[in-house]
């Protein structure tokens, strides 16, 4: 493990862990408080502006990886399910974050679109922009024939106006200490959770609020093939497993995998960490497992050895039911929000 990750690492424990020594940090926690009002109070102010298509973001209010991308790729097929032409607009953290939109093509560059845009492009198919402008970002996809929005990560960033907000936590995690950063992991108080329109928690306990993933199987980098989990446990069942990633929170991939009965170690990388030849000639290992993030930043002849993760992400049915009832509500009222999730 790299020293970023140690010390990433161990922050993060200390948060979750609720460590004593932390509370000496609350003063700078207190100045980020008020920023966070302050933003806050301008959001207010940005929220029932109107693009041309409804916007619904799907954001947390923790750091590191709680599930959105997947939540969000989940959304996109109940949406067209029914009929909708979702897109889809992010900052693109991890390239170069334009100041003007850029579409988002299966093609494009992580180094340039962000690797989670660029994956969402290429498991869903549907249009996608990156920019620090997310409301001409949104407009973009608008042109490209999205007649509905899912902002990726946008809780916090007050210049896109929105329809619907979803919080995305780990249920696991929860909210560590409860306190801001730095002291604790939180971007916003722990309040702003009575503001958004619905949240959902990752292996939550609460049935309504719950989503988890499903390991429906493996893909290949280099030859595409695929291979169902059951078919893998049979095929790998004397080999030797490795899993390596740069996810914000790796824990959940290396446990899903063991769960599944693919037993692993696991290397964990920074967060959006690029994995290297020199980093996969160091792993011993006749099979090496990544994620679908990890994958679209790598080129398919790099190691025969690495197999993609394929998950599904399931849903709580009465929150996908409420959602899409709200959606279709406010098309017809000419989107006045007029019901809560």
């Amino acid at each position: 493990m790299s020293a970023i990750s140690q010390l990433e690492s161990f922050i993060s424990r200390a948060w979750y862990a609720k460590a004593p020594w932390l509370w000496l940090l609350l003063p700078l926690s207190f100045i980020v408080g008020i920023v966070v009002s302050i933003r806050a109070r301008r959001l207010q102010s940005t929220r029932h502006q109107r693009l041309p298509i409804p916007v619904i973001v799907v954001g947390g209010i923790t750091v590191g990886g709680t599930g959105k991308t997947p939540v969000i790729t989940a959304l996109i097929d109940e949406l067209q399910r029914r009929g909708y032409r979702p897109g889809v607009v992010s900052r693109g953290y991890g390239g170069t974050m334009p100041s003007v939109p850029l579409a988002v093509a299966p093609d494009s560059l992580a180094s340039v679109v962000g690797d989670e845009p660029l994956l969402l492009s290429r498991l869903t198919g549907v249009p996608v922009a990156v920019s620090r402008d997310r409301a001409a970002a949104v407009r973009l996809v608008a042109t490209l024939g999205a007649d509905i929005c899912l902002a990726d990560d946008g809780l916090q960033h007050i210049g896109l106006p929105r329809d619907v907000e979803i919080a995305v936590l780990d249920g696991d995690r929860g909210l560590g200490n409860g306190f801001l950063l730095p002291a604790g992991p939180l971007r916003e108080p722990a309040e702003r959770l009575t503001s958004v329109d619905a949240v959902l928690e990752r292996n939550g306990r609460n049935p309504e609020r719950r989503f988890y993933y499903q390991l429906s199987g493996f893909r290949q980098l280099s030859s595409g093939v695929r291979l169902g989990a059951n078919e893998a446990r049979e095929q790998w069942d004397t080999e030797s497993l490795e899993a390596i990633t740069g996810l914000g929170q790796p824990g959940q991939f290396f446990h899903s995998l063991r769960d599944a009965g693919f037993p692993v170690d696991g290397l964990s990388l920074p967060d959006h960490r690029v994995i290297s030849r020199a980093q996969l000639a160091t792993i011993n290992a006749e099979i090496v497992l990544i994620t679908g993030k990890d994958a679209v930043k790598l080129p398919p002849a790099i190691d025969q050895r690495l197999w993609v993760a394929e998950i599904a992400t399931v849903l709580p049915d009465r929150f996908t039911e409420n959602l899409l009832d709200r959606m279709l509500q406010q098309n017809k009222n000419g989107r006045d929000v007029c019901s809560t999730l």
